[in-house]
């Protein structure tokens, strides 16, 4: 009966050891899938890190040619602001000479040939003689024309091809006049240059 005891006790531990043994090798099995699962993560981690610094180095680099793009937009749109500011300035000087001219004229058979050849204008005198009084029609409208009557210019402005100047007249005309200059012929040459297509009355307050 003691004998049988021994035995018993000598197989639990033997059980007891076997089990002890197997749970080392499967916690031995888990720590070195632990190990492998450890080093794939931080494989994968310097892949990621390895690809946002390459990222992040490509983003830099669309950035800066970005600035620089829009560097150069910038300065070409300021080249080109300046080239048309420069072209507006020249058309503009050859228009205010083309009234320059006109408001010292002394007949009006002068006069009419600062006007633009164009459907709607024309002229009208008092006798077949020229005499005045006598003016201009725009769109239909007749423009008394009188010597001496433009002073000096008082404001411009610049639509599409189209000019427009406005200048103070004489104490005895009520009102400015305003010249509308486009690119024509005139109704006595053919030359093409800036020309009166209109001309309009303002009050003294208007542009």
């Amino acid at each position: 009966m003691k004998k049988n005891y021994k035995t018993y006790a000598f197989l639990i531990l033997l059980i007891i050891a076997v089990l002890a043994i197997m749970d080392g090798l499967t916690n031995s099995n888990e720590a070195d899938e632990l190990r492998k699962e450890k080093d794939r993560l931080a494989e994968e981690a310097a892949s990621f890190k390895n690809e946002y610094e390459i990222k992040s180095k490509i983003l830099d680099e669309a950035r800066k040619e970005k600035e620089d793009l829009e560097k150069s937009l910038s300065e070409l749109e300021n080249e080109i602001e300046s080239l048309r500011s420069t072209v507006e300035y020249k058309e503009f000087a050859a228009a205010v000479r083309e009234i320059d001219s006109y408001k010292t004229v002394q007949t009006f058979e002068e006069a009419n040939r600062f006007i633009a050849l164009k459907e709607g204008a024309g002229s009208y005198t008092m006798d077949n003689e020229g005499n005045c009084p006598c003016g201009f029609g725009f769109n239909y409208k007749g423009f008394e024309w009188v010597p001496n009557a433009v002073l000096d210019l008082k404001a411009f402005r610049i639509e599409n091809d189209k000019i427009f100047l406005t200048y103070h007249t004489a104490e005895d005309i009520k009102q400015d006049y305003q010249f509308v200059m486009g690119m024509a012929p005139g109704r006595f040459d053919r030359e093409e240059k800036w020309r009166i297509d209109e001309i309009k009355l303002v009050e003294r307050g208007d542009q």
